[in-house]
């Protein structure tokens, strides 16, 4: 329905431009006035001018040999032609360096272990830590992540375990799913 409705569309622009346009095109075909073609023309004893313009015939004084209706000849003759230039190819190899390999990733801490400072990053070190935002303990466990990594075994919150009870459970959470879970301290630090 709708491209019916498109054509019909166009085909209404179509003729109502054919509709403008056709008075126009009706008016640049009709014939010149004989006064404002004779003021188009020069003076017929105004040679030079038509000469210069390159027309054979004014308006009735002939500039030249009268038309026979026969083809004009050339003369025959060597036309000059352009210097040979050579038309090969030449190929140019040029050395690319090798692509660079990326440095490896060091891991580096300044704590006893990389869990101190990720625990830097993400608590300000401080194990014991529950700000209310959902997250507990120094490495910010949520409580159904220390759940499902075993950490209900030390206590029911990490806030409430030991250091050493959150680094077990983050061993394990960094053996399933490496340093993904905290994004923005894996990367300040270089973790990979």
């Amino acid at each position: 329905m709708q491209l019916v409705r498109r054509i019909l569309i166009l085909a209404a622009i179509s003729i109502f431009g054919l509709a403008l346009l056709a008075p126009l095109a009706a008016r640049s075909a009709s014939a010149v006035a004989p006064e404002l073609a004779q003021a188009l023309l020069p003076d017929a004893g105004d040679t030079a001018t038509l000469a210069d313009r390159g027309q054979l015939v004014g308006r009735q004084v002939a500039l030249a040999a009268p038309a026979t209706g026969a083809p004009e000849e050339i003369a025959n003759g060597a036309l000059p032609t352009p210097a040979a230039a050579p038309m090969e190819a030449t190929l140019h190899s040029v050395a690319t360096p090798a692509p660079a390999r990326p440095e490896p990733r060091v891991v580096t801490y300044a704590g006893d272990s990389v869990w101190d400072d990720l625990a830097q990053c993400e608590s300000g070190g401080n194990w014991a830590i529950n700000t209310g935002n959902g997250y507990y303990g120094g490495l910010q466990f949520s409580h159904p992540t220390w759940h499902g990594y075993g950490g209900g075994e030390f206590a029911e919150f990490p806030h409430q375990a030991t250091r050493e009870q959150q680094i077990t459970v983050a061993e394990r959470l960094r053996a399933a799913r490496g340093y993904q879970p905290w994004p923005a301290c894996r990367a300040k630090l270089g973790l990979p």
